[in-house]
């Protein structure tokens, strides 16, 4: 039986990619040496069939067809983030073929079809929960309670923006300042001047990993040195620091992973991944993401 999986292996969402590609292949190695799933009463190997989509969302719709027409993949596991996720889980409701994703925030990938997924199911976090951790987190700071905003325009740069926007004054933050860009810009002299104009002692971003580096460059450039700096979904790499040259040194992202969360073979994954990711961080989560919905799949292929 082949499970298929387009993942971003290249391109700037390369770090999600190749840690689910870890978790998805230890779940299918696991269930194989136990012999297999059964299924009509017969047993049967996974064979895990894995595309690069080079973090294209046109390339990750196209791979998940061909792997379910041409391939003969009886279900998908998903890339990650709402602009690869989207497309996969929209092909999966064509094909009707069941598709597990994760890395991708909820209100965003439910934005993606406001009807509902049927064949697509996500397990992540909900973006109301988690665009208050920034405020909670920065309350444990002096500043002077004003926040630059610097999302891009991608489903969750629109969605967390909106959100961190309406949860601000709850906290008692005042929006001095927000910034909308497309996905790939180097371009952040002006964005990063009105900040600084703007006196924000506080940035929160969610911006693809090359595209934070440039928004670090330019704000060193320009000696913009806020107290707090949150860097969503850039910062959810492991190995973010020494991507960025050191720049992200010191900045904050939430993250879905940590040790003494008391989960089943915690301790297991830790030893296993730790050291060649880095630590025990979001890359390291990533790994536990993927191989939970995997065998979330299989086992609900053999009960089906």
């Amino acid at each position: 039986m082949i499970i298929g999986a387009s993942l971003p292996l290249t391109g700037p969402l390369q770090a999600f990619g190749t840690t689910l590609q870890l978790g998805y292949a230890q779940a299918v190695a696991e269930v194989n040496e136990a012999g297999g799933i059964v299924v009509d009463g017969e047993r049967r190997t996974v064979e895990l069939v894995v595309r690069d989509n080079a973090s294209s969302g046109e390339r990750a719709a196209e791979q998940a067809r061909s792997l379910v027409l041409q391939d003969g993949a009886a279900a998908l596991l998903g890339p990650a983030t709402p602009p690869l996720s989207i497309p996969v889980s929209s092909v999966a409701e064509q094909l009707r073929v069941p598709t597990l994703i994760t890395i991708t925030p909820l209100q965003a990938w439910k934005g993606g079809n406001p009807g509902g997924w049927r064949y697509a199911w996500d397990v992540f976090f909900d973006e109301q929960q988690m665009t208050r951790t920034q405020f909670e987190a920065a309350e444990l700071f002096e500043t002077n309670r004003k926040v630059a905003l610097f999302t891009d325009t991608e489903e969750d740069g629109v969605v967390m923006g909106g959100l961190w926007e309406e949860t601000a004054p709850e906290f008692g933050y005042e929006i001095a300042y927000r910034a909308q860009f497309p996905v790939g810009g180097t371009d952040f002299r002006s964005q990063v001047a009105e900040a600084l104009a703007a006196g924000a002692e506080v940035v929160v971003s969610q911006v693809t990993p090359p595209d934070g580096v440039a928004l670090l460059e330019e704000m060193r450039a320009q000696g913009y040195e806020p107290r707090v700096l949150f860097l969503e979904k850039a910062g959810n790499t492991g190995g973010y620091v020494e991507m960025s040259g050191g720049l992200a040194d010191g900045s904050l992202a939430a993250n879905w992973f940590a040790a003494g969360m008391g989960l089943d073979r915690e301790q297991e994954f830790i030893d296993a991944y730790a050291a060649r990711l880095g630590g025990v961080n979001s890359d390291l989560g990533n790994v536990v993401a993927g191989y939970s919905i995997a065998r979330v799949l299989l086992e609900a292929v053999e009960r089906a």
